[in-house]
């Protein structure tokens, strides 16, 4: 699972629970008043009903007109205020007896007379039906307040563990799956760091380290191939040091020494010639590849017939090789390139002596030319041993050299590394077809005059 995917889901529980728990929480203070008002009104109308049988005794036992004026008119006031908190049928219904009665007697104690026994018990049974409504709603209210308050305690103990249980899984979580890759990664590094160049990162966890895993291994894969590579060169560059400095050394001993004679002359300077050739062609490859890495290539470029590269290049290998059939195809008109024509005549000095290294056996050797819409086309063929698919990838790697079973080819592997450096750098491009057993073809597409100039 992914480790934004499984946060973002923590995070989004916990902002529902939260929400849940809010909305809750305002509904349950919202009943809670709508309780306390309910409360507050009953304890209320009970205070108002006593007062008003108190007052009715009062007034029952005075004899002063006065004083049972003022009662009436306190008994009067209790009424009108008592209705203010009257919150169903019934207690209006116990009111309105309890007024009616009362008016009844006091009528009737205005004209002299004695009032009915009954009609006080009347009053004073309203006033009880009265208090006994608001207790039982008053009870009702305390009960109702109890089971939101008890409503409210599950809320925030389910709540908490909720939050405690999911706090507690996600931290194990990411202890368990997310900490863990991270610290093997950690692990991994130090120790590459170290020299231990075999030292991989764990690839498992969530989505994103697997991916940096994923990514430090394949750094680590490149770092180690380039580190095998680069011994492999230091090797080939002594093995390859070895021959030339030893058919020198050998030439000089035979000139130095007495027994040298005329007719030796001439043969040992051509080898001391190729020697020395080919020691400056590997200085070259070292030079240029430090110059390309530290970004230093220079390149002089100017308008020039490709015809004329393809022929020297062409006339340079054409008598080096006997076990070799040379082909040189080119188009009647001229083709022009902007280009540094020493570069690309570089370029193709290694293609085709690659060409010949790879067909030891012999065979066809082509360098033909062609225009392709906006692009030149150099291509080199042979009919060597090819290089096998899951080498292609790696090819233009520095010292990196395509290798058979039994087969020994002499080089640094800087080659095309170089050639594909300079070739980027006209903004062209290189690829290769090649099958094991039937050969290879190099082609080196170039941008033409006039779209190099276009997209200038």
């Amino acid at each position: 699972m992914s480790l934004h995917r499984a946060l973002s889901l923590f995070v989004v529980i916990v902002a529902l629970l939260a929400l849940s728990a809010g909305i809750s929480l305002v509904l349950l203070t919202t009943y809670l008043h709508h309780t306390t008002v309910d409360l507050e009104n009953s304890l209320q109308g009970v205070r108002l009903a006593e007062e008003m049988q108190i007052d009715l005794l009062n007034y029952v036992r005075s004899e002063s007109e006065s004083e049972k004026l003022k009662l009436e008119n306190a008994l009067r006031r209790a009424l009108s205020e008592s209705r203010r908190y009257v919150g169903s049928p019934d207690e209006g219904e116990a009111l309105s007896d309890a007024a009616r009665f009362l008016d009844m007697h006091f009528q009737t104690s205005r004209t002299g007379k004695e009032p009915p026994p009954g009609n006080l018990r009347a009053t004073f049974g309203a006033l009880e039906r009265f208090v006994s409504i608001n207790i039982e709603q008053a009870n009702d209210s305390l009960r109702e307040s109890e089971r939101l308050d008890e409503f409210g305690d599950r809320i925030g103990i389910t709540v908490g563990i909720v939050l405690a249980i999911g706090t507690t899984a996600i931290l194990i979580w990411l202890s368990k799956v997310a900490f863990r890759p991270v610290f093997g990664i950690r692990d991994a590094m130090k120790e590459f760091a170290t020299g231990r160049r075999h030292v991989r990162a764990p690839v498992h966890g969530p989505e994103e380290l697997r991916g940096i895993a994923a990514q430090f291994n394949e750094m680590a894969d490149t770092l180690a191939r380039q580190h095998h590579n680069q011994a492999a060169f230091l090797a080939a560059v002594a093995h390859d040091l070895r021959n030339p400095i030893a058919a020198l050394k050998t030439a000089a001993e035979i000139l130095s020494g007495p027994a040298a004679k005329p007719d030796q002359l001439s043969s040992l300077m051509g080898v001391i010639k190729r020697q020395v050739s080919s020691l400056d062609r590997m200085v070259g490859d070292l030079l240029d590849s430090a110059r390309i890495e530290s970004g230093h290539l220079d390149l002089k470029f100017e308008e020039c017939d490709a015809r004329l590269i393809a022929q020297d290049v062409f006339n340079l290998f054409s008598t080096s090789s006997a076990t070799h059939h040379f082909d040189l195809v080119l188009p009647e008109n001229p083709i022009w390139l902007y280009c540094d024509r020493i570069r690309i005549e570089q370029v193709l000095n290694n293609l085709l002596s690659n060409a010949i290294k790879y067909s030891p056996g012999g065979g066809a050797v082509t360098l033909a030319l062609k225009e392709d819409t906006d692009e030149v086309v150099f291509q080199v063929a042979d009919q060597g041993i090819g290089i096998s698919a899951e080498q292609v990838p790696y090819i233009f790697e520095p010292f990196r050299r395509a290798r058979l079973p039994g087969v020994e080819i002499p080089g640094v592997g800087l080659g095309l590394s170089v050639a594909q450096r300079i070739v980027n750098a006209h903004h062209g491009r290189i690829p290769v077809e090649t099958e094991i057993g039937k050969g290879t073809v190099f082609s080196v597409h170039l941008p033409t005059m006039n779209r190099k100039r276009a997209s200038a």
